[in-house]
């Protein structure tokens, strides 16, 4: 909930302030930690709007999930320990049957083992709570301080408090819920696609590039909603469970978790997808998207093509000059063909250090069809194109390496004259991103 009051500086300005209140069970419930919804405050205390935002949390979170006494973690807990108790059985049968380590296998989660993970997974991706959760957790920025995003509660048929006519069902209950504002209130919507293989880190590079843009290019917005099946995926309690049991029996994870077979995978992160596509048409506030895209089931040899997967973004924000980006490593890091201080980690074994982790294995397989999509997409864009070789955080000499930025634009905004008109030092922000800047072809 938010209050308004005035705060006074040392330069002896007034302005109006945004306080955050935290509330809910025990004054704070973690799954909604970062939510900021606000009501009418029209004749209410500060102790009012406290009351109000504690009921209305409470609300959200009772409808979502089914967990009795007004216990919270009891639900979650309920559920672990199935899952656990579901797979300590695989796991058991799985070393009887096979000769090689546990840590080194990913099983399959079938049977009660998937009812039980499938539903639960289906039943939070589709609750109110989660929905909130996923929007107000999915801001990307090139500040120091997290965008906020502010979410306005209205619902004037209730008679039983705050959020008590409310289903739980995001399908039912999102016409209650409006965007007020997004960051900073950016009054422009543009869209970013960044295309390249699994593993190149393509969201860490996209806020080095919305600062890049945002300085150079005028009104260009700060925030902007990552729209990715990684973070939606990060943000599911039951995911993360599922994750957590794997490792406790000394797995190396599920292997249908996510699978390229929708049909048998646990977790459809393209059901979020369009669930949160639907809700951001309709608002009236300028939406800027960053869309992270392997582009894996498109393009040459597949049954459709990659026109498609972008013009839904391009219609969200209405941008037809929109920026391209190819954010790429290569294959493996000792194949880099760059000098030592410019080499790059490599996808393969960014990719497998981190899949226990995210309970998605990796592969290697989709890199070459990623790369030629990428590419093919980076000279179909209509303007601002650049290709981003990320080094990924690997050393040279203790020092890490520099990603060498590559500016194919038709019309590029990165210009001598356009940094002294914005008083730009090129040096300083080399330095900020440890990156080189040339017109390269791609290596």
């Amino acid at each position: 909930m938010n209050y308004t009051r005035n705060s006074k500086y040392k330069n002896k300005n007034t302005r109006k302030v945004r306080k955050l209140i935290k509330g809910g069970d025990n004054h704070k419930i973690d799954y909604l930690s970062n939510v900021c919804l606000h009501v009418d405050n029209t004749g209410k205390s500060k102790e009012d709007l406290q009351q109000i935002y504690n009921i209305l949390l409470r609300n959200i979170m009772i409808k979502s999930f089914p967990y009795a006494n007004g216990i919270f973690t009891d639900y979650f807990n309920k559920l672990r320990s199935d899952i656990m108790e579901k797979t300590q059985l695989i796991a058991e049968k799985t070393k009887l049957s096979k000769s090689k380590k546990l840590a080194d296998m990913w099983i399959g989660c079938r049977d009660e083992c998937y009812n039980i993970t499938h539903d639960s997974v289906n039943q939070e991706i589709a609750s109110t709570a989660y929905m909130l959760r996923v929007l107000s957790n999915t801001l990307i920025s090139p500040d120091k301080c997290k965008p906020k995003l502010q979410i306005l509660y209205e619902n004037s048929s209730e008679t039983k408090g705050p959020g008590s006519s409310l289903t739980g069902k995001w399908n039912e209950d999102s016409k209650y819920f409006t965007i007020t504002k997004i960051g900073k209130g950016d009054n422009t919507s543009r869209l970013i696609m960044g295309f390249g293989p699994s593993a190149s880190g393509k969201t860490y590079w996209a806020k080095n590039v919305i600062g890049l843009l945002n300085k150079y290019i005028k009104n260009f917005p700060s925030t902007f909603f990552t729209i990715d099946g990684g973070d939606y995926r990060n943000l599911s309690y039951v995911y993360q469970i599922i994750i957590e049991s794997a490792k406790k029996k000394g797995l190396g994870g599920i292997e249908n978790l996510v699978s390229n077979i929708a049909t048998s995978s646990i977790f459809d992160s393209n059901i979020v997808k369009n669930n949160i596509l639907a809700y951001l048409n309709k608002s009236n506030l300028p939406i800027s998207a960053y869309v992270p895209e392997t582009l894996g089931d498109c393009g040459s040899y597949r049954p459709k093509s990659c026109k498609s997967k972008i013009e839904k973004y391009v219609n969200l924000t209405g941008d037809k000059e929109w920026v391209a980006l190819m954010i790429y490593q290569h294959k493996s890091g000792d194949k880099c063909p760059y000098d030592l201080k410019y080499q790059c980690v490599g996808t393969t074994s960014s990719g497998k250090s981190r899949e226990s982790d995210e309970g998605k294995k990796y592969s290697n397989i989709a890199y070459g069809h990623s790369m030629k999509q990428g590419l093919n997409e980076i000279t179909n864009a209509p303007n601002l194109k650049f290709i981003i070789h990320n080094s990924g955080g690997k050393k040279h000499n203790n020092d890490f390496n520099y990603s060498t930025f590559m500016d194919n634009s038709k019309k590029s905004p990165f210009t001598r004259s356009t940094a002294l008109r914005h008083n730009i030092d090129f040096e300083n922000l080399r330095c900020e991103y440890n990156y080189i800047y040339n017109i390269n072809k791609v290596k």
